[in-house]
């Protein structure tokens, strides 16, 4: 969605997401989830698998998602859903429950400040990363 976008800027094209953007999703910021890797890595002895991700009340839609990101990437154009395209499933919900009982003082990076900073190394690194 963030290369989406920057390249409908560059171009000065519309944007165009499929589906309604009706569906929800957990987003995890990069930086948040490497933290948690360390963690895993020196801490966590179980050999239960342990899910490492945002909690089911950040769930998020594709339309807010998007939105985010258009304003992160301060896009102006049209936005618009197309709606013949499938959603997908409506909710892949995931619960932190089991890493909140280990982690229960663990901040994760509200979601418009994450895709912010997302959005800003994405453009500052765009020649290298692409």
């Amino acid at each position: 969605l963030i290369h989406k976008v920057h390249l409908a800027k560059s171009s000065g094209s519309a944007l165009t997401v499929w589906g309604t953007g009706r569906p929800r999703r957990q987003f995890i910021y990069s930086r948040d989830l490497a933290r948690l890797f360390v963690w895993v890595l020196r801490e966590y002895n179980e050999v239960e698998p342990i899910i490492l991700s945002v909690g089911e009340e950040d769930e998020v839609s594709i339309q807010e998602a998007a939105e985010a990101v258009v304003e992160a990437m301060d896009f102006h154009g049209e936005v618009t859903f197309d709606t013949t395209k499938s959603d997908g499933q409506f909710k892949k919900t995931a619960s932190n429950r089991k890493l909140r009982t280990y982690l229960p003082n663990f901040r994760f990076t509200p979601f418009k400040q994450a895709v912010k900073e997302t959005c800003a190394w994405f453009t500052q690194n765009y020649e290298q990363a692409r």
